[in-house]
């Protein structure tokens, strides 16, 4: 699953992404979505609608249900249990 999301995130406006929850601590069920923490790269073409359509067509490569968090917006109580689990599968280079 990894390295199918990788794959795609590299043609997508993100600078990082991490895996947080349980898919990152193990404990993922069948049901289970994939929360993923992102940075993204804005510019002046970037849009919620960019956001839905990396979301929609993520979904779509894995075949599983995916929480798009945006890095910094999460809620202080949350921030920390995601900091505690995430896992960076995806870096942009250069």
């Amino acid at each position: 699953m990894i390295p199918k999301i990788q794959k795609y995130l590299a043609s997508q406006p993100i600078e990082k992404a991490w895996l947080f929850g349980s898919c990152s601590r193990g404990e993922e069920t069948e049901k289970s979505d994939v929360d993923l923490l992102v940075r993204y790269i804005r510019n002046d073409n970037f849009s919620l609608m960019t956001i839905a359509g990396i979301m929609v067509k993520l979904e779509d490569i894995i075949k599983k249900p995916v929480d798009l968090v945006e890095d910094g917006r999460l809620l202080p109580f949350a921030q920390k249990s995601a900091n505690r689990d995430k896992i960076l599968i995806y870096e942009r280079k250069g």
